[in-house]
């Protein structure tokens, strides 16, 4: 009987434990929902009923509290935004372009990427996202954009270089997930784009600045940053894999 008791006990207190989570997602949701702001409390409301469902199917071994309720709000979310969304007919095959496709025009355009475009954008956060929305739509007008966020064209393409690491890295995570890889170290350094090198030093991630600057034949500053860089992406496919894990 008292076994018994304990059982509940934390099963209530686990349960009370991710139904906070939820409310700590408020922002997220706003955000994510800024353009139906009455929908935000029901959505959230319906985040609730979720995790209290599948409370029992949490595992603390596949991640944290957190990164389970965040799959699941996550997962509400892209499906209210896909509700609301009104497909574009195709762009007809005889119209022409004169600009070359960038990386980053599926982020922008296509709605089948919406699962991954959310993810992109709150790792980049808005700042990073909304130059590199003006950049999509400008047209080749990069001085209107640079002028517009009193940026460089040095600075628009650092972060043009930003999204599209993480945007490759997203894609990969959520690549992997859907295959239904492990979260290991070998499938989270696999998620890491080769484009720039960052892969290979994330498969060096433990060696010091000047061990990798002399692998790399580069400079051991130039090997800082790449660490940096290659550690950011090492968190954003591992965040990608656990929440999907714990969907």
């Amino acid at each position: 009987m008292a076994e018994g008791t304990q059982l509940r006990t934390r099963a209530d207190a686990r349960l009370t434990e991710l139904l906070r989570e939820v409310d700590t997602l408020l922002p997220y949701v706003r955000f994510q929902l800024r353009g139906w702001p009455n929908e935000v409390d029901a959505v959230l409301q319906l985040a609730r009923e979720t995790v209290w469902h599948r409370s029992s199917r949490y595992d603390p071994e596949r991640g944290s509290p957190h990164a389970f309720v965040f799959g699941i709000t996550r997962h509400i979310v892209l499906r209210e935004v896909a509700r609301k969304h009104v497909a574009m007919d195709d762009v007809p095959d005889d119209v022409e372009s004169n600009t070359d496709v960038d990386p980053l025009d599926a982020l922008i355009r296509r709605f089948d990427a919406h699962r991954w475009m959310v993810l992109v954008a709150d790792f980049v956060g808005p700042s990073d996202w909304q130059v590199i929305s003006d950049l999509s739509l400008a047209n080749g007008d990069v001085d209107r954009v640079a002028d517009t966020h009193q940026m460089s064209k040095r600075g628009l393409r650092s972060v043009h270089d930003r999204v599209c690491q993480t945007a490759r890295t997203v894609l990969a995570a959520l690549a992997a997930a859907d295959a239904g890889l492990p979260v290991t170290g070998s499938v989270i350094v696999s998620c890491v784009p080769e484009i720039g090198g960052f892969r290979e030093v994330a498969e060096m991630i433990g060696d010091d600045a000047n061990t990798i600057a002399e692998t790399l034949h580069i400079h051991p500053g130039s090997a800082r940053a790449r660490i940096a860089t290659a550690k950011r992406l090492l968190m954003i496919a591992r965040v990608v894999l656990e929440q999907e894990a714990a969907a």
